[in-house]
């Protein structure tokens, strides 16, 4: 693929992004602070809010899939390069899969079980994300530079997502450790 996106959209679409993304943890944020639950250690209080902001991370990842399904499946019949490309790859069978994967993690962590499902998923998708060739090396190798604007957009927001949920998840794994060790 020819590169022939402008440098100024593709900023602007990453602005987009993480404005939205500030936007959404800040209502967390501010959910968590008014929702009232006593909490007796500020360590349980970041514990909440972790575990609250990965799950919604992973929800978030699973809504943008549904996007990248929906368009993908509006441009079935589009003869760009970046749509053979697309269907050379396989179908939306992937993107089905991480949506309702996304989904139950999520809801596991919003629903208060155990965070080990949370940590290992996001850790393995974090890990694999970066390693295989397909997702982000191919991204940031020509999906910058050639990628319609809006499938750019939709990557940024998982980037965002998938981000905030393993940070997220990790960090309320070392919280716990923590706490372990203080008791």
């Amino acid at each position: 693929m020819e590169a022939s996106n402008d440098g100024g959209i593709v900023l602007s679409l990453f602005l987009m992004v993480a404005a939205i993304a500030y936007a959404l943890l800040n209502a967390i944020v501010v959910y968590e602070r008014s929702t009232g639950i006593a909490i007796n250690t500020k360590t349980d209080y970041y514990h909440r809010l972790l575990r609250l902001l990965s799950g919604w991370a992973n929800l978030g990842n699973s809504v943008v899939h549904i996007l990248l399904i929906v368009y993908t499946l509006a441009h079935k019949g589009n003869d760009s390069d970046y749509w053979i490309e697309e269907r050379k790859l396989g179908g939306i069978e992937g993107p089905v899969g991480l949506t309702v994967l996304n989904f139950l993690v999520g809801l596991s962590a919003l629903r208060g079980y155990s965070m080990m499902f949370s940590i290992g998923w996001n850790s393995f998708v974090a890990l694999a994300g970066t390693l295989l060739p397909v997702v982000w090396p191919r991204f940031v190798e020509e999906g910058l530079a050639a990628w319609p604007y809006s499938v750019i957009f939709i990557w940024f927001a998982i980037f965002a997502f998938e981000l905030t949920a393993v940070t997220c998840s990790l960090t309320h794994l070392a919280l716990g450790n923590t706490k372990r060790k203080s008791e």
